[in-house]
């Protein structure tokens, strides 16, 4: 009965320490707005995150173009928003628009704040006007010489999320981001356990380590999975495919490194407790074997040990 208890334990510590990981990470990266924009800061560099800026602003701007076949003019239009997006004041931009869409997710996920039944109902995206406003002085000269008139108003947008999605997910993102300590205390609390009640330790630990390896490795497969395959349905044409895992792979990228190491953790702990144990055994099958022990026999008494005449002198002794 110990041993199904502990081994119980051991597969329940293992299987909370996925969710301890993505729990620490939804609170301390995704809640955080600070955290959130520091990841998406090294994309204002990324050439496909460029790419699809400057596709979304070109297709915004030149969609009553299309219709007269300008081409020439949509090909000079790519060139000016291109201009902007490799500009240096770019990544500034970048990092105010991506701080601008997180303020507007955090009250859909966490349910709280003052939206209206309207924004909660948009999807939520990047709104690229910024950008757009460094070009439209340029964009509207050339434009002015097609059609004869300026553009009218445009909000150039990446949609992200669906905010019927992000609502849907509430319920999940208010528990992780609300018991982001339970789950970790659990894993170790259930592995420590498990470990102390096993009969052998060693092998407990070992199997332990082997778990949390697996149970990463898990993650990781769930990870890849969600990229691979449904991340590429989800966005559909709102943005290519390229840029959208590259933008996955930011998001996720502590998440990644976490259970990496934690997978490493779990292979170490193993091999050092199946090493130590096979050591042991091998140590203890090389001992030598202790003397056989038999009846003590007696040392004969000394010739002197007797007074004269006290005793029978023992023969030899003179």
């Amino acid at each position: 009965m110990r041993v199904v208890i502990s081994v119980i334990l051991i597969v329940l510590g293992c299987a909370f320490a996925p969710l301890a990981l993505a729990g620490s990470w939804v609170a301390d990266e995704i809640s955080d707005t600070d955290s959130y924009v520091e990841n998406m800061a090294p994309l204002a560099a990324d050439p496909d995150i460029r790419d699809a800026v400057v596709d979304c602003i070109t297709a915004k701007i030149t969609k009553p173009l299309r219709r007269q076949a300008l081409s020439p003019t949509e090909n000079l239009i790519n060139t000016l928003v291109r201009r902007v997006v490799a500009s240096d004041d770019f990544p500034a931009i970048w990092n105010d628009v991506n701080r601008t869409v997180h303020r507007r997710l955090l009250p859909i996920l966490s349910g709280e704040g003052d939206l209206d039944r309207s924004a909660q109902a948009a999807d939520l995206g990047l709104d690229l006007t910024p950008v757009y406003d460094r070009t439209r002085d340029s964009v509207d000269d050339l434009v002015r010489q097609e059609l004869g008139g300026n553009l009218p108003v445009l909000r150039p947008t990446i949609d992200l999320f669906s905010s019927a999605d992000l609502v849907r997910a509430r319920t999940v993102y208010t528990w992780m981001v609300r018991t982001q300590w339970v789950p970790p205390i659990l894993s170790l609390t259930f592995l420590g356990t498990g470990v102390y009640l096993a009969r052998d330790r060693k092998k407990a630990l070992t199997g332990a380590g082997l778990g949390l390896a697996a149970s990463m490795l898990a993650l990781a497969v769930a990870l890849a999975v969600v990229r691979n395959v449904y991340l590429p349905d989800y966005v559909g044409g709102a943005m290519a495919v390229k840029a959208a895992t590259t933008v996955f792979d930011a998001l996720t990228g502590s998440l990644r490194a976490g259970l990496r190491l934690l997978f490493v953790t779990g292979l170490l702990v193993a091999g050092v407790a199946y090493l130590t144990s096979d050591w042991e055994r091998v140590l203890s099958g090389h001992q030598p074997a202790a003397p056989a022990k038999g009846p003590r026999r007696s040392r004969p008494a000394p010739c002197d040990a007797h007074p004269t005449g006290s005793a029978p002198r023992r023969p030899g002794c003179r």
